[in-house]
């Protein structure tokens, strides 16, 4: 028997309540039934936030009916973003940005609405720093860059 999405998206949503910096970013369930939940957060996520939602969602299935496995943890590094929120979230930090039409940006994001995007891309070599506007409907993936 498998474990349906909806299912497992209504119970985190459930457990995450009263917490509105947090936010469900994905759920997979696979065939075998191993749940994979995802979360972001405005001011990130913690070990404890995950444990807590983990034991709510085990709380409410029965795995005498249907045996599964459950992994709950963060937004991973590197992920495509997902929601808009996290968007808003990722202002002053650097994007690489996939291009439906092929191309591809990488810059500073300066401001983020649902239609558009606003990114500063830095000068390289004699090229000066400039901005550029993206609409969201060209935007295929964004990642933040993990800078050291």
């Amino acid at each position: 028997m498998s474990i349906p999405k909806d299912l497992i998206l209504r119970l985190t949503e459930e457990a995450l309540q009263g917490r509105e910096d947090l936010f469900v970013t994905e759920v997979k369930v696979k065939p075998d039934n191993t749940i994979y939940v995802f979360m972001d957060g405005d001011h990130g996520v913690n070990v404890d936030d995950c444990i807590a939602v983990s034991k709510y969602v085990e709380r409410h299935l029965d795995r005498e009916r249907c045996d599964f496995a459950l992994n709950v943890s963060s937004f991973g590094v590197g992920q495509p973003l997902k929601l808009f929120r996290q968007y808003r979230n990722a202002i002053g930090k650097t994007l690489s940005i996939k291009l439906n039409d092929g191309g591809k940006e990488k810059g500073v994001l300066q401001e983020a609405t649902e239609r558009q995007l606003k990114i500063e891309i830095p000068a390289v070599k004699k090229q000066p720093a400039s901005e550029r506007e993206i609409a969201m409907a060209d935007v295929k993936e964004a990642r933040v860059e993990v800078t050291f």
